[in-house]
């Protein structure tokens, strides 16, 4: 490829590269607000917002290297894809500690999801039982609409109040257990179908993050090492599993 091509194909992925950027920094910012930090739901918004557009990002890594890589007298790529590589180490922790933070965005959610609906329900068993007691304590219609009106209850109608007060008593009491009986239904906790929708979107952001972990990782490199921090990583890793095997191999050798 002539050099003007090569140029010019290099300038084309580094600007490519730093728009793709600018469209995942859009993106993620506009899921942040309102900002609310302490919020299980916020939590998991912004992880999948994250995950959602993190190929972002990294295709942009690698158009930045095969930029550098084709334009290598360019000191300009050169210097960009060293800062981009530095970047790349800071995303592979972010992408890391995505891990922790979903799992316990999930687990609040849930908790929360279950405190609510307990709140709920002791909500709607106390306002049924002040009203059981009302409509039993009632010593006329007029009496027994006045008690309803106090806490809220059903307005009695015409051909309510037409009624002897012991029929419209158990009237009004088979309608509130009914009523009381829906609403238990509806805050009875998260179902089944929905626990497995939050613990398989947990399960599908924990693995994203890994997966985009390790691909940054490929492609960062600390200022002062040699190589990718991954190669990095898993020469650490080999490092720390052999010290291991021989403190063990010396136990082994100490019994007698």
């Amino acid at each position: 490829m002539p050099e003007e091509e090569r140029r010019a194909l290099a300038l084309l992925l580094a600007v490519a590269a730093r728009a793709l950027v600018f469209v995942f920094v859009v993106s993620v910012a506009v899921r942040l607000f309102p900002v609310q930090p302490l919020d299980p739901a916020w939590q998991m918004n912004v992880c999948s917002a994250l995950l959602n557009q993190a190929a972002l990002p990294l295709l942009a890594l690698v158009l930045m290297h095969a930029a550098s890589a084709l334009h290598p007298a360019d000191g300009r790529l050169a210097s960009a894809r060293r800062r981009w590589r530095g970047l790349a180490v800071a995303a592979t922790l972010g992408f890391a500690l995505l891990l922790p933070l979903q799992g316990f965005a999930t687990w609040r959610g849930l908790s929360q999801a279950i405190q609510e609906d307990a709140a709920r329900r002791a909500d709607a068993e106390r306002r049924s039982g002040a009203m059981l007691q009302a409509i039993q304590a009632a010593s006329s219609v007029d009496d027994l609409q006045a008690r309803m009106q106090r806490l809220r209850g059903p307005t009695l109608t015409p051909s309510d109040r037409a009624l002897p007060l012991p029929q419209l008593r158990r009237q009004l009491e088979a309608n509130l257990l009914a009523t009381r009986s829906q609403l238990l239904d509806r805050v009875s906790g998260p179902s089944p179908n929905q626990v497995w929708t939050i613990l398989s979107d947990g399960v599908r952001l924990a693995v994203s993050s890994l997966a985009f972990a390790l691909a940054f990782a490929a492609g960062g490199k600390r200022r002062l090492s040699p190589e990718p921090l991954l190669f990095e990583l898993g020469r650490r890793q080999k490092h720390s599993t052999n010290d291991l095997g021989r403190y063990l191999r010396e136990i082994e050798s100490r019994d007698p």
